[in-house]
């Protein structure tokens, strides 16, 4: 059976790898978040750009850490045929960057859409960028749940119990609690909901004034009899 892995790039970043593709999501490799907002990192690049070789590059809304307006065109130099994929937002500010518009595509909610090995389908996100969107990642019968940035509403477990193809494995889920993101309690919630077989933190650890501690949530998640753990960017693990 082909299997996947994965390796968290911090933030709302992550590299997916099959044997022979990767797609790569909300890579915020910079320190243009320090240079705009005085928010210095926390952590340094796990990944170099030589090291993230795409397929596919996915960007889930137009924030600074996760559009990153400085390595996104170097990533792009590096793998000029690579598709840049998003929302409304993202396509308008890539084209304005002067991305050419033969690798950008733009998606909606509810779409489906395969990307190579990975079928992709775009799920909603509640969060101060209107086009927000999250991801529902299939591959190989195991499907993944990656928020993005998103607060928590009936609406959103609605829609992704709705949108799931099959039982979601693993649940990857914002967990910092500011600047329009579900805290880890609310995390917990979501989870509940939609009874993972694994729930993982992420957005948390990169900077000082927006972070949480993700041992509570990985925590509560074992007394719901789901697997949880903490990453560690730059390590590659196995879903």
């Amino acid at each position: 059976m082909k299997s996947i892995s994965m390796v968290w790039l911090g933030q709302g970043g992550f590299l997916f790898e099959s044997k022979n593709q990767r797609l790569l999501v909300d890579p915020f490799l910079s320190d243009i978040v320090e240079q705009r907002q005085g928010f210095k990192r926390l952590i340094s690049p796990p990944l170099s750009i030589k090291e993230l070789n795409p397929d596919y590059i996915f960007i889930t809304h137009d924030h600074l850490d996760h559009f990153d307006p400085i390595a996104l065109p170097d990533i792009h130099k590096l793998y000029p045929n690579t598709p840049i994929i998003g929302p409304e937002s993202i396509i308008k500010k890539a084209k304005v960057m002067g991305f050419d518009s033969s690798i950008l595509m733009h998606v909606k909610i509810g779409e489906s859409h395969q990307f190579g090995e990975f079928n992709i389908k775009v799920a909603p996100a509640y969060h101060s960028d209107p086009f927000s969107v999250g991801l529902l990642i299939n591959f190989n019968e195991k499907q993944i749940y990656l928020t993005a940035d998103t607060i928590l509403n009936e609406t959103l477990i609605h829609e992704i119990k709705s949108l799931s193809l099959s039982e979601i494995d693993v649940v990857l889920v914002c967990i910092n609690g500011r600047l329009g993101n579900m805290n880890w309690l609310e995390a917990v919630s979501l989870v509940q909901e939609l009874k993972p077989k694994k729930a993982i933190p992420m957005h948390y650890g990169m900077f000082a004034e927006n972070t949480e501690d993700p041992k509570p949530f990985v925590q509560a998640c074992k007394k719901l009899g789901i697997s949880s753990f903490e990453m560690k960017p730059g390590i590659k693990t196995a879903l």
